[in-house]
């Protein structure tokens, strides 16, 4: 007779259903928004900077609040809070599709000034319920299911992740082509209302376990560092590097960020345990995700518009062609797991961080020249580098830590995979300000297409250094960690 115990909660298969049916809105939205974002520049007639927030405030909001939320769902319960995480991202994604209609009915001027604000700020309430949700799902599967089937369930919650990531460039372009881009965001409200309404007939109340305190001050400096540091580079487009304005805000990011770890340092109950990173397998295994989301994020975000203004390509030819990446990742990152339990996490992740690194390379060299076929294979090449290195880096950060730390840990590189994202737009958004405006500069009568093409080609070789600093990072650590933190 098995000793098995008998799991709680019958119906655990149909809840992980109903959380990854919710779940798939917010990496579906995420990966389907980069693909229209030089449809809403030439829509709300702004610059590539203020067009780059509508991406920022969305992971900017994750980044700040998603270990807060982690500690809420202990004081509230999680069914609770995930609920209002989901009626709040539905909500929200209804008044961003709005956010077109509603100021285009007082005239092209209204919708100029306060449809890109509008939209902005519908992100934010966005990022919070996306936040909500994404930070109380491995807790919730975690009290749902036996530690037998635990493993399987997360894989499963992975897959609907990486399936809305892979669907989401394909499905942006096309409703943007057919519809308009409004209905990327329409789309979230009849999955939300349907996937919360089953979350909330099969979710049984979860009671908390060992609250602790909230450090909402470490959150709010969080944001304020990351927010005063991604607005001064994205104002560079507009206002130059010599700017008060940029120059203040990198300031007054520098300074926020000295009197944020000074206040986890002190607190007792600290956002982020800056102790974790004493481990050298846990803080170099996290500094080379960041610049593998980094080098990523700079092909994600410049390539649409290198296809929108350097090709006159239309949204659904750049949906079509930025499916690459995510298909090839989702197609490497179980291969390269199983992999890494035989073979060990150091070099497959060097390995893909130098892939990812030698696909930016591609690009740069590719992109000019007005040929799709070799754009593909470059983004999938990134992709490739990209699956091979994310599920050996981060079985290396969670094998160094003991039992004890494996939520926070996962935690934190959520966060770092948020910071690498958010640092690789505002990356981007620079060097295609600044390229473009020294091309123009140095070639007046040359076309406008050819400056955004050498702006591109600067912002990828920008990616392939962070990326192959990630795999510099990756060479030089242990690959088992010799020793764990007590």
């Amino acid at each position: 007779m098995s000793t098995t115990p008998a799991p709680a909660y019958p119906h655990r298969w149909l809840i992980l259903a109903a959380l990854v049916t919710v779940l798939l809105m917010t990496p579906l939205d995420m990966s389907a928004v980069n693909v229209i974002l030089p449809t809403l520049r030439q829509q709300f007639g702004a610059s590539v900077g203020a067009v780059s927030w509508v991406s920022l405030a969305y992971l900017l909001v994750i980044v700040g609040l998603l270990l807060p939320v982690g500690r809420l769902g202990d004081l509230w319960g999680f069914r609770r809070l995930f609920l209002i995480g989901v009626a709040l991202f539905t909500v929200s994604s209804a008044l961003c599709g709005l956010s077109h209609t509603v100021p285009a009915l007082f005239g092209e001027g209204a919708l100029r000034l306060f449809g890109l604000p509008s939209l902005i700020a519908a992100r934010v309430l966005q990022g919070v319920g996306a936040c909500m949700m994404m930070a109380l799902s491995s807790g919730i599967v975690t009290a749902v299911f036996p530690p037998g089937e635990r493993g399987r369930a997360m894989g499963f919650l992975g897959m609907g992740i990486a399936t809305g990531l892979v669907l989401g460039p394909t499905l942006g372009g096309l409703l943007t082509h057919w519809f308009g881009w409004p209905w990327i965001f329409y789309i979230n409200v009849p999955i939300g209302l349907f996937g919360g309404l089953w979350v909330r007939r099969l979710l049984p109340p979860l009671a908390p376990h060992r609250p602790t305190p909230v450090d909402w001050p470490g959150a709010l400096l969080i944001i304020a560092t990351l927010a005063t540091l991604m607005l001064g580079v994205t104002l560079v487009e507009t206002a130059g590097w010599r700017s008060p304005l940029v120059l203040g805000l990198l300031a007054a990011s520098l300074l926020v960020g000295g009197a944020l770890v000074r206040h986890e340092r002190r607190s007792p109950h600290p956002m982020l345990d800056f102790a974790l990173f004493a481990h050298p397998v846990f803080a170099g295994a996290n500094l080379a995700a960041m610049m593998n989301y980094l080098g990523q994020f700079t092909a994600i975000f410049i390539t649409p518009f290198a296809l929108r203004y350097g090709m006159d390509r239309d949204p659904r030819q750049i949906g079509l062609t930025m499916a690459a990446l995510p298909v090839a990742v989702l197609v490497l990152a179980p291969i390269s797991g199983a992999l890494s339990d035989r073979f060990g996490t150091r070099a497959l992740a060097a390995l893909g961080e130098t892939i990812v690194a030698a696909g930016l390379f591609v690009l740069a060299l590719v992109i000019g020249r007005g040929q799709p076929v070799p754009i593909i294979a470059a983004l999938a090449l990134v992709g490739i580098g990209a699956g091979l290195f994310q599920s050996p880096n981060a079985s290396a950060i969670m094998g160094s830590l003991p039992r004890t730390h494996l939520g926070i840990g996962g935690s934190v590189l959520a966060v770092v995979r948020n910071l690498g994202m958010a640092v690789g737009i505002a990356t981007s958004s620079a060097a295609l300000a600044i390229g473009s405006q020294w091309y123009r500069g140095a070639h007046p009568t040359a076309p406008a297409a050819q400056a955004i093409l050498y702006a591109a080609q600067i912002g990828y070789a920008i990616g392939a250094a962070f990326a192959l600093l990630g795999a510099l990072t990756s060479a030089v650590r242990e690959d088992h960690p010799s020793q764990s933190l007590s």
